[in-house]
């Protein structure tokens, strides 16, 4: 394969001169005449947001506790890595083929210095291939067409210039399926590459398809095994308290997210899931510094969103500090919050109600028959029952009580709703709805199917 590397343009990023220089020197040698430079995490992200490259070259470790890993997780949570765009970590650790063989988000290849222009040119070759090879794929996934980029996997996958990639259609297509919301398909893939291979990536795929069915215990059983055979799969910690939060073990659940948010302390999307777990654990302290971290050194540009802000007002409500949360919350713009979705709009009106009655009864009212007949999310729910019982709208409480008694969340949210109901002295009243719920189950399991 012969290709023109004068009309790529690279991308270096190494916190150190003269590994920079020694970089730029390779990629010359091959060819590149368009050489830019990143020195570190803040820089790398700011250049590829501006103007993408052809070719990444990255090295693993970035200082500042960052890493190339990171880096590259992070620019594929906010869609800023083109499928065509090469990303190639440059590391010095041999140890680094256990990392790059348990993670879910890879890069395209790797390369352990010191290494040779040649070496560096045949691995580039070799990526492009695949690159082109999925290429039709790829622009069907950006559209969001899952059907036909399916079609296009279940074509390579039968064809003879698709058998050096058999694993990487199989991957893809188990990735689509979930993103699609297949999760049965989605498992069905996951365990056809786990006959062959023990794949760590693959058997969390397992899990979290078996998550999205709700099959916690199942789920759980998979995800164990990957975090106890690769514990430098940190992605798999975060799968495990996903589950144990569903489960209702949310103790497990901060704990372990604890233990890995202290080694990958810059890992932010990690913190907020921590904040989560510890909020349903009732460690509110733990809930708020954590999400204080999270708004004050998150710096990715829209990293930090309306609900990131409703959190921390969560957290100062569940401290009994309203004077933050309600200035936390007033903060917000009018003009963004008319913006938000009805989800986000009632949680703000919830949690204002809460910690500023005066100000945030008339919106939280106005909302009401929507809240009644509308689909919520769980959060959002359990905003609007404290809001509820807080006023006394016995009602509007109770009916959020019993959707989300009936549900997928009602292990995740029990705590919490019972802990509500006896702070107003409700027990009795929660004890009848979950009878209710109960009778309701027994009822439509017993109804014959027509």
């Amino acid at each position: 394969m012969s290709i023109d590397f004068t009309k790529k343009r690279f991308l270096v990023i190494d916190d150190q001169p003269l590994a920079r220089d020694a970089l730029r020197s390779i990629a010359q040698t091959v060819g590149a005449f368009a050489v830019e430079f990143a020195t570190n995490y803040q820089d790398a992200i700011y250049r590829i947001r501006h103007n993408i490259p052809d070719i990444i070259l990255c090295d693993y470790v970035l200082g500042d506790g960052r890493s190339g890993q990171q880096l590259l997780e992070e620019l594929r949570r906010f869609n800023l890595l083109p499928d065509e765009c090469i990303f190639m970590m440059v590391t010095g650790e041999q140890s680094y083929e256990q990392v790059v063989a348990a993670v879910e988000l890879v890069p395209d290849d790797y390369i352990i210095k010191p290494f040779s222009p040649e070496k560096l040119l045949l691995r580039l070759e070799r990526i492009i291939a695949r690159k082109n090879f999925f290429a039709a794929y790829y622009k069907e996934k950006r559209q969001q067409e899952y059907a036909r980029a399916l079609s296009i996997l279940d074509a390579q996958r039968n064809s003879e210039a698709g058998r050096p990639y058999r694993f990487e259609i199989l991957r893809q297509q188990a990735e689509v399926l979930l993103i699609s919301g297949d999760a049965e398909s989605a498992e069905a893939s996951y365990r056809n590459i786990l006959e062959n291979y023990d794949f760590p990536w693959a058997r969390a795929g397992v899990a979290r398809s078996l998550h999205k069915q709700n099959r916690l215990t199942e789920a759980r059983e998979e995800i164990e095994q990957v975090v106890s055979k690769t514990p430098h799969f940190f992605d798999a910690v975060d799968i495990k308290a996903s589950i144990c939060m569903d489960q209702g073990e949310h103790a497990e659940a901060q704990k372990v997210l604890d233990e890995v948010a202290k080694k990958t302390p810059r890992n932010y999307l990690r913190k907020r899931l921590l904040a989560e777990a510890a909020t349903l654990n009732g460690d509110m302290e733990t809930a708020r510094s954590t999400m204080a971290d999270v708004i004050a050194n998150d710096t990715m540009p829209g990293a930090i969103s309306a609900e990131d802000r409703l959190n921390v007002a969560r957290s100062h409500i569940n401290g009994n500090d309203k004077i933050s949360a309600e200035k936390v919350l007033v903060s917000l713009r009018d003009s963004e919050v008319q913006n938000f979705d009805l989800a986000t709009q009632a949680s703000y009106a919830a949690l204002l109600a809460i910690s500023s009655p005066e100000r945030g009864k008339p919106r939280f009212a106005g909302l009401r028959p929507a809240l009644l007949a509308t689909e919520i999310p769980p959060t959002a729910r359990l905003d609007i029952l404290r809001a509820a019982l807080g006023i006394g709208d016995h009602e509007l409480a109770d009916k959020q009580t019993a959707h989300l008694m009936s549900g997928d969340d009602a292990k995740r949210t029990f705590n919490t709703v019972r802990s509500q109901y006896a702070l107003h002295g409700r027990e009795k009243d929660f004890r009848e709805i979950q009878r209710q719920v109960a009778l309701k189950r027994i009822q439509h399991d017993e109804t014959p199917a027509t």
